[in-house]
């Protein structure tokens, strides 16, 4: 049948009947594998492990252990070590169809792995723990018991289903120009990369003011993720992350930019301007001093202190000077303000020769001194345009 819609009364003439297994589809539409609530393995010092109360939905199948549920594992090895599972366990086999909790025995070996799961069209298994058995060991404490609930590929919290999430990055993407009333309510994401999506991505990078290149990448190489919490009307909250999608750029992230749309008593109302939150981008330091690089293309810098006396005469002044290599360029010089500080009433510090690379350092003083005092220095301007 090409075409299904349910789920409808009967009429005289028209009967409508429907399985356990039609009601489990349509359930699979909104919810996907995993654990709601509870169901964490404990140890009573035993060879049993308990199950708290809980819930959990496998694929369209609802799971619920009202009381603490005890499990017996079998003894241990006297040699070696084997590892079992504490899974749930739904069979759809006619004989059976019902989920539920019960040990999968792992093999005793050396270095023994955890049992397979079984997923296939008629069982499927969610992991709930690890359980180790030690060899000529006689009990099994909290330490042996390894929680799996919050790995999504044996287990995890039930949340969408793959069927929706797989589709974010490809149908519910929006342009930056769409105000919120195109947004499904309450809270929605979306993926860009450039690979599918090359001009919409160049028009939310547009949008935020972000350009590749100032960060020696190419468009291919940035990703975009679009989060969006939309109430009602025109009313919402955004939030774009841009990051680099390589693993050897450690997934850096770029910037972080937000925005607001309010109708109020406005029937149409577009989103507000974008404000960047600044993240730190990079930092370090080296034999020049210290630095931070932001995500807004800010970029602070502070020296080594320099020890200068004041002993070379300058007209009615006396100075030293000393050059200072920034321990990381700056783009350029526009807006880079360098400032120095001695600690001395008769002393004070200026700035010549400032490049994007380094500035030479002056200490100036009334009077002639061959006394060292220490300059502290900063400068701070742009990493990138």
């Amino acid at each position: 049948m090409a075409e299904l819609s349910r789920f409808f009364n009967d009429v005289e003439g028209d009967e409508r009947n429907y399985q356990a297994n039609d009601f489990a589809q349509f359930f699979t539409n909104f919810l996907g594998n995993g654990f709601f609530n509870g169901l964490g393995v404990s140890a009573e010092n035993t060879t049993n492990t308990i199950i708290a109360p809980g819930s959990a939905f496998i694929e369209g199948h609802e799971y619920t252990n009202t009381s603490s549920l005890t499990l017996v594992h079998d003894s241990a090895d006297s040699t070696n070590d084997r590892i079992d599972r504490v899974v749930l366990r739904l069979n759809r086999d006619i004989d059976v169809r019902r989920i539920n909790a019960f040990i999968k025995k792992g093999e005793n070996g050396s270095d023994p792995e955890p049992p397979e799961l079984t997923r296939n069209d008629y069982v499927y298994e969610l992991s709930l723990a690890q359980v180790k058995i030690e060899a000529g060991k006689s009990y099994i404490d909290s330490s042996q018991i390894t929680d799996e609930r919050g790995d999504i590929d044996l287990c995890g919290r039930v949340s969408n289903p793959e069927k929706i999430t797989d589709q974010i990055g490809r149908v519910d993407i929006k342009r930056p120009d769409q105000r919120a009333s195109d947004y499904i309510r309450g809270h929605s994401v979306f993926y860009i990369h450039g690979e599918d999506h090359t001009n919409l991505l160049k028009e939310w990078l547009d949008s935020v003011g972000f350009n590749p290149g100032d960060v020696g990448r190419e468009l291919t190489n940035i990703r975009v993720y679009v989060e969006t919490v939309a109430s009602r009307a025109d009313t919402g909250t955004q939030t774009v992350t841009v990051f680099d999608r390589s693993r050897q750029y450690d997934f850096q992230i770029y910037g972080r930019f937000h925005r607001t749309s309010n109708a109020g008593f406005i029937t149409v109302t577009d989103w507000g301007k974008w404000h960047e939150e600044v993240l730190i981008y990079e930092q370090g330091e080296n034999e020049n001093g210290e630095y931070i690089r932001y995500t807004d293309g800010t970029q602070k810098c502070w020296g080594v202190p320099f020890a200068l006396t004041t002993t070379r005469p300058t007209g009615p002044l006396y100075r030293d000077v000393e050059i200072w290599t920034f321990p990381v360029p700056f783009v350029n010089t526009k807006g880079l303000i360098v400032t120095g500080d001695v600690r001395s009433f008769d002393r004070w510090v200026s700035m010549t020769s400032l490049s994007r690379t380094s500035v030479n350092i002056n200490a100036v003083g009334t009077s002639h001194s061959e006394s060292a005092w220490d300059v502290y220095v900063q400068a701070e301007g742009r990493w990138r345009r």
